[in-house]
C-alpha cells in the first residue's frame, strides 16, 4: 500500500468498487422494504415488518455511504461527481413524481420540497403515496455534502465523517430516537457506511479483515443487526443506537468472507437482477400500491398482491433499462468528458 498524509491508500478495487456480494445485500434491502410495505404483519401489537424495514434501510444506507465515499477517495472533478450522482437518481424519481402528481396534485411548496429533495426536513411535507421519498432526500443531501467536501478538502472526510457519525448517534441517544426520517436522526447509517470505506482504505483494514473472517462472525453479526433493528411497542430499543455500527460490520464481514455460504448466495444471479432494478422497485412500489392493485378489504388486497408484484417488476424493469440506463450512460460520458481535460492538463505540467 502507498501512503498519503499518514493514511494508507487501498489498491484499486478495495472499498470503492462494487463487489458481487454487495449486489446481494442491496437486493436483500429492497426485499425487506417491499415486505414491510406490502405484507404488513403484527404480533401482539408489535409491528414486526417495520423492524424488517429498519433492517433493510440500514443495509441500503450502509452501501450508499460506502460506495459514495469510495468514489470521493478517487477525487474526481466536482462537476463530474455531482452530474453523475444526480443523473443516476433524479430523472427516474421526477418521472415517478410527475405520474403521481398528475393523479394526485400537490401544492407548490410540497412539490418543490420533493423536487429539490428536502421534503424530509422539518416541517416535513411528506405525503402519500410518495412519503417513502424521505430516503431519496437523505441520499441526495449526502451527495451534496460529499460534493462540498470534494470541492473544499476531500482529505477532511477522514475526521469529519467519523465525527458526524458519533454526533448523530449522540443526538439519537439524547432524544431517544430509534428510527426517524429526519436527516440528523437518520444519517448515522450513511455515515457508518462512509466510515467503513475509510477503514477499508486505511492501514488498519488487514487486521480488521482477519477478525471479521473468523468462523461464526457473519451469522452473529446478522443476528445482532436484526436485534438492533427491532422496533418495540411502546418504548425505545437501546440496541438501535448500535445499528449503524453493526450493519457496517455485517457488510464488512460478508466482504471479508467471500467464500461464506451466505456471501456466495447473495452473489447469485437472482439477487444481482433484483439489485439492478432495486431503485425502480423502491420508488414505484408505494404509488402502485395506492392504485386499484392495492385497493379493497384485507382479503381482496392480498389476493391482488401477486398481480401488484408482477406489475411492479415489469415497471421496474422498463424504468431501469429504458430510463435509468440511458441516464447512467449519459453520466458515464459526462464523467469521461470531465476526466479527459484534467488528464491532459496533468500531462502538460
Amino acid at each position: 500500500m502507498s501512503r498519503e498524509d499518514g493514511k494508507a491508500v487501498a489498491p484499486a478495487g478495495l472499498g470503492g468498487e462494487r463487489q458481487p456480494v454487495l449486489d446481494g445485500v442491496r437486493a436483500v434491502s429492497i426485499l425487506a422494504v417491499l415486505w414491510t410495505h406490502l405484507f404488513p404483519l403484527r404480533v401482539g401489537g408489535v409491528a414486526l415488518n417495520e423492524s424488517l424495514g429498519i433492517f433493510g434501510m440500514a443495509l441500503f444506507f450502509i452501501l450508499s455511504g460506502y460506495l459514495i465515499t469510495g468514489q470521493l477517495l478517487k477525487q474526481p472533478p466536482v462537476s463530474s461527481f455531482v452530474a453523475r450522482r444526480l443523473l443516476r437518481v433524479v430523472p427516474a424519481a421526477w418521472i415517478c413524481l410527475a405520474v403521481v402528481w398528475w393523479a394526485r396534485p400537490v401544492d407548490l411548496e410540497t412539490a418543490l420540497s420533493y423536487l429539490l429533495f428536502y421534503a424530509n426536513l422539518p416541517p416535513q411535507r411528506l405525503v402519500p403515496p410518495v412519503d417513502h421519498f424521505w430516503s431519496l432526500c437523505l441520499e441526495v443531501q449526502f451527495y451534496m455534502l460529499a460534493a462540498l467536501m470534494l470541492w473544499l478538502r476531500v482529505r477532511a472526510i477522514w475526521w469529519l465523517f467519523p465525527a458526524l457519525l458519533l454526533a448523530s448517534t449522540a443526538l439519537r441517544i439524547g432524544h431517544q430516537v430509534t428510527a426517524s426520517s429526519v436527516t440528523w436522526f437518520r444519517c448515522d447509517d450513511l455515515l457508518a457506511g462512509a466510515c467503513l470505506a475509510l477503514l477499508m482504505h486505511s492501514r488498519h483494514w488487514p487486521a480488521v479483515r482477519d477478525r471479521l473472517a473468523r468462523a461464526g462472525v457473519v451469522p452473529l453479526l446478522l443476528a445482532t443487526l436484526l436485534a438492533c433493528s427491532f422496533l418495540p411497542h411502546p418504548g425505545v430499543n437501546p440496541l438501535s443506537f448500535l445499528r449503524p455500527y453493526v450493519a457496517a460490520a455485517f457488510v464488512a464481514s460478508l466482504m471479508a468472507q467471500p467464500w461464506h455460504r451466505l456471501s456466495r448466495l447473495l452473489a447469485g444471479p437472482a439477487f444481482t437482477y433484483i439489485a439492478t432494478v432495486s431503485y425502480a422497485l423502491y420508488i414505484w412500489h408505494l404509488p402502485l400500491a395506492a392504485t386499484w392493485l392495492g385497493s379493497g378489504d384485507v382479503v381482496t388486497k392480498y389476493l391482488k398482491r401477486p398481480l401488484l408484484l408482477l406489475a411492479l417488476f415489469a415497471i421496474a424493469h422498463v424504468s431501469t433499462f429504458q430510463v435509468e440506463r440511458r441516464f447512467n450512460d449519459l453520466a458515464r460520458r459526462v464523467g469521461a468528458g470531465r476526466r479527459a481535460p484534467a488528464a491532459a492538463e496533468g500531462s502538460a505540467r
